[in-house]
Order: structure tokens, then C-alpha cells, then sequence
């Protein structure tokens, strides 16, 4: 059986989908559940409610469980620095637990989604290998690292696999504007509710965006080939876009003009990040396959 932990979220419910039309079976772990989503997949699916933070109701949900992809995350890049000790206390210590958990339970192979936009820190090349050094800005970026590195302990002593995927900018329907992550769905949704966008340093960032079945094509198989095991991949679609370039497509795509609001630069945002995705097409025998402008106009009228 597979278990999807954090499975009511946007890459969460994309996987639980993809997944439930497969022969293996899916127990999808969250929180809470979105009643609609609940509806759709309740019949497909073993749905069970339960907290990252409740260990024990952890170890019962990873009985049975050959592999695992972990999704929960409850930082975000955009909560800057703010609340670094909470981000400890949240996202690194049920982490190890759960880890812990996943050893005692006997699963097989655990895939672990971290952020390949922000464990690098500012680069010194682009694209990004993951050979690059891991230097975060946030503590978003930090927590992510301190897990990989706690998955990667527990892996060589105990000897079960593990795979972490370094993830760019994932997008496409079905993603909300929430923590201050999604700047596709949060252009929507401010244009909207009558709000200008926020455009942070004038837009010249650089950043790599991966729509959303090619990371569920990326995590499928990183779930099952031999190749990668033990292995850190970088998941992304190899280019780079200026989020002002992005902003305006968007607007092109929707025959709007946004109301901007131009916002200072943040400390703990990188000028610039491209993730090489080399290794991951050999090892994972895998490669983007939608482009930026139709994967932008698929997310779009899936919004509209």
C-alpha cells in the first residue's frame, strides 16, 4: 500500500488522483479533507484524519505501508524569518518523529518533497547542481535541509530508502493562493477581490517553474524505480522565467491589466534560482513534457 501524508493539499491531491487509478492501494493522510475531495475519492481511497504532531496516530497510519510520500509543510518562504523557532518546533521535530515512525513500521521507501527553490541559497552557478552548497536564506529553506539530512542519518542506519526531491515552483488548477506561496494563484485571486498585485523588487527575480503532472510524473517514479534510491534529485523544469515576465503573460493569457503595487525586496528571498534537473532524467528516466504556455493556459481556464 501507498501512503500520501499531506494529501489534501495542492501536490497532495494531485497525487492521490493520479495514484487511485493505479493497481496498488492509496491511504491519504491529512489533517482535514476538503468535502468535495472527500466525496470524490472516499470510495477510492483509505481517507484517514490524523496529525503530522500526534505520533501515535502517526505509527497507525503508516502500518501497512510500503512506500511513503511526504508532503506535510505548514512553512512557507513567503513567512520570511519571522517565526523560525515555530518552524522548529512545527516542521522539523514531528518530522524526525515521523521518520522514526517510518522505520519502526517497516516501510520500504520513503519520498520526501523538499524546496529546491530555497535550500540553495543565493547561486553561485545556474542552473543549480545538487552538488551546489546548501546555504538557505529562510528558515522555510533550513527546516527542509535539516530534514533531508535526518532522513539521509536514518536511512544509512536503518537501510530503508529514501529519495528527496529538491521541487521548483510547482503549478496548475487546483492551486491556492496560501503561507504566501503560489504566485499563479495569487495573482487570481487578488485581480478578483479588486486588489492590486504585489510585486516584490520590481519582479526581476528569476525563478523555475515545474507544472503539476510533470512533478506527479517525477514523484511517481521516484516512488518506485531502483535507480533512486538514496539519491537527492532536483525537480524543476530547467528554466528560468523573471516573475515579471510571468505577470505578464498572465495578463496577456486573460485579456486583463493588474493594478500593481510595487513592495521592497525581502532578505531572505535568492535574486535568481534554476534548478539543473540533469540527474533527475537519468536517474528517474524523466523529463517536463508540458511547456510554460500551455501549462499556464491549462492552469488559467482551469481558474476561470
Amino acid at each position: 500500500m501507498i501512503g500520501i501524508f499531506g494529501a489534501n493539499g495542492f501536490i497532495g491531491r494531485h497525487l492521490v488522483r493520479r495514484l487511485a487509478a493505479g493497481a496498488e492501494k492509496v491511504r491519504a493522510v491529512s489533517r482535514h479533507f476538503d468535502p468535495a475531495f472527500a466525496q470524490e475519492m472516499g470510495e477510492r481511497v483509505d481517507l484517514v484524519q490524523a496529525d503530522l504532531g500526534d505520533d501515535i496516530s502517526m505509527a497507525s497510519c503508516l502500518q501497512d505501508l510500503r512506500v511513503v510520500v511526504q508532503l506535510v509543510s505548514t512553512s512557507s518562504p513567503g513567512l520570511e524569518n519571522r517565526y523560525a523557532l515555530s518552524d522548529i518546533r512545527e516542521n522539523v521535530i514531528p518530522q524526525v518523529q515521523f521518520v522514526q515512525g517510518c522505520i519502526t513500521a517497516g516501510v520500504e521507501r520513503l519520498v520526501f518533497l523538499s524546496s529546491g527553490g530555497t535550500v540553495y541559497g543565493q547561486p553561485e552557478q545556474l542552473p543549480i547542481p545538487e552538488t551546489h552548497p546548501t546555504r538557505p536564506l529562510s528558515s522555510h529553506g533550513m527546516t527542509k535541509l535539516v530534514v533531508e539530512q535526518y532522513i539521509a542519518m536514518y536511512g544509512r542506519l536503518s537501510g530503508m530508502e529514501h529519495v528527496i526531491l529538491r521541487v521548483a515552483n510547482p503549478f496548475g488548477p487546483g492551486q491556492t493562493f496560501r503561507k504566501g506561496q503560489g504566485l499563479i494563484p495569487a495573482l487570481v485571486s487578488r485581480h478578483e477581490q479588486g486588489l492590486p498585485i504585489r510585486i516584490i523588487g520590481g519582479g526581476a527575480a528569476v525563478r523555475d517553474f515545474i507544472y503539476i503532472d510533470d512533478l506527479m510524473d517525477a514523484i511517481e517514479r521516484a516512488m518506485h524505480r531502483a535507480e533512486a534510491a538514496n539519491r537527492t534529485l532536483n525537480i524543476g523544469s530547467g528554466e528560468g522565467r523573471r516573475i515579471i515576465d510571468v505577470i505578464d503573460r498572465v495578463e496577456s493569457m486573460l485579456g486583463v491589466r493588474f493594478e500593481r503595487e510595487l513592495v521592497d525586496g525581502r532578505t531572505s528571498d535568492v535574486d535568481a534560482n534554476i534548478l539543473d534537473i540533469a540527474l533527475a532524467r537519468s536517474t528517474l528516466d524523466w523529463n517536463p513534457k508540458v511547456n510554460f504556455d500551455d501549462a499556464l493556459r491549462r492552469t488559467l481556464l482551469k481558474s476561470a
